[in-house]
């Protein structure tokens, strides 16, 4: 029987950032050596991480808060049934040597953490960012993704012992740019079963809490007459490094480009191009940043997930004492409980979540009821505290929506999905015709 391979912390990314890329077969030279030593890493400074924004749009369904029906959206003078929203999704790169930092660090935190969740009878309820097999008793099992997890509450929805109950679906505000600092670093100690955090760990610790960044623009438009590129020919070796002009940031990867610049350039420049680390401004307030981690970081989920350890456990112990069951995908969290017991779940929640510094927006608190009808059994969404259901109202869950019955997948997925297509190909009819050359799709037959 073959070994399932355990993931590496080694693993090069391919983002220009400052200074050149790391060189794979340098990793036992002197990465591995540098990584792994206490010493190297207590003392290890840490690059800016680079900063750029991510504008996904939203399309919403807008239900009437007192009827609970479908309401149409007028946009430009048409109704229609979504409304688009932006969202925005802060994102952070760190540079090739410190990821590689984060990344072991990340791996060694896991392992205690995953101790902690055995301790804590907490397997089955984090499911975000972990390796979780789908058959534990199997080896090489393939480990599970959202497709499973789903999976798993929807099973439990249908063997629910109880003729009506209730499904709460409860979302965190900006989770990972609120976690506290202070109650960061304590978890962190419990996770390593220490009074103080070691030197080396203090300053990953640190180094992903008071971190310093510059934004992509910024460097961008600092450095592009001569950015450094590097392509690669037929065979896959890589061709001599050059520095080039790059006319607009969407064309990075287009040219090959490997790096902005040298760490020794960018230190003759970055008075003019690093943010504040101690301060962040919010609503135009200039105010004392002690929250917040970068997401994007390689050690960022294991953090957010070790965060909420306490509040997890407290959660499901209640809820398990309650015959229900409790589940955490990062900032999404789901509770199967009885009817009777709904009141008390919600106000607990939303009271334990406050001592976590973090936010729960009611408006995003969804509470379905299931019923089950002529044998038959039924999902609705409670509107007006209760008093009344929606019954053409799905469950939605990891990008999946469940009506009791039948799982589908969910249709904002799906119009994204017919978006990016659309999209895609007035893009190659634009390029067709600029250059004159004809389009050609790619079928997979299974």
């Amino acid at each position: 029987m073959a070994t399932k391979i355990e993931k590496d912390w080694f693993k090069l990314k391919k983002y220009p950032h400052i200074g050149l890329p790391l060189n794979p077969c340098d990793r036992l030279k002197w990465i591995e050596p540098y990584v792994t030593s206490k010493e190297e890493v207590a003392e290890h400074a840490f690059l800016p991480f680079i900063h750029r924004t991510a504008r996904v749009k939203k399309f919403r369904k807008k239900y009437n808060a007192i009827t609970g029906k479908l309401e149409f959206i007028l946009e430009n003078g048409k109704k229609v049934l979504r409304n688009p929203n932006e969202k925005k999704r802060e994102l952070f790169y760190a540079s090739h040597l410190d990821s590689l930092i984060f990344s072991y660090y990340s791996q060694q935190l896991n392992e205690s953490y995953e101790d902690k969740l055995t301790d804590f009878n907490l397997n089955d309820v984090v499911n975000a960012y972990r390796s979780i097999p789908i058959n534990p008793n199997k080896e090489d099992s393939s480990n599970k993704c959202n497709i499973d997890f789903a999976n798993d509450v929807f099973k439990h929805i249908l063997g629910y012992d109880q003729k009506e109950f209730s499904v709460i679906a409860f979302d965190i505000s900006s989770f990972f740019d609120n976690l506290d600092h202070k109650l960061l670093r304590e978890v962190w100690c419990d996770v390593l079963k220490v009074d103080k955090l070691p030197n080396d760990h203090f300053n990953v610790y640190k180094n992903i809490t008071r971190f310093s960044h510059v934004d992509i623009v910024d460097i961008f438009e600092e450095f592009k007459d001569e950015i450094y590129t590097q392509k690669t020919n037929k065979f896959g070796v890589k061709l001599k490094r050059k520095r080039k002009k790059i006319d607009k940031i969407k064309f990075l990867r287009n040219q090959d480009a490997i790096a902005f610049c040298s760490e020794k350039e960018f230190f003759k420049v970055k008075n003019k191009l690093l943010q504040p680390s101690k301060t962040k401004i919010i609503d135009d307030k200039i105010v004392y940043r002690n929250f917040g981690i970068p997401q994007g970081s390689p050690i960022s989920s294991v953090l957010a997930n070790m965060y909420l350890l306490h509040f997890d456990k407290l959660i499901n112990d209640f809820t398990s004492s309650v015959g229900g069951i409790y589940r955490r995908y990062s900032d999404d969290m789901i509770i199967v409980c009885p009817l009777n017991k709904k009141a008390d779940l919600v106000e607990l929640v939303y009271t334990e979540i406050k001592k976590y510094k973090l936010e729960i927006q009611p408006s995003k608190t969804q509470i379905f009821q299931f019923e089950y009808k002529n044998g038959k059994l039924e999902c609705g969404e409670e509107y007006q505290d209760g008093k009344l259901i929606n019954w053409n109202k799905n469950f939605i869950y990891l990008g999946f929506e469940f009506d009791g019955q039948t799982v589908l997948l969910k249709s904002a997925s799906l119009s994204g999905y017919y978006r990016k297509m659309k999209r895609g190909i007035r893009r190659a009819k634009y390029y067709s015709q600029k250059t004159g050359n004809e389009i050609y799709c790619k079928f997979r037959s299974n």
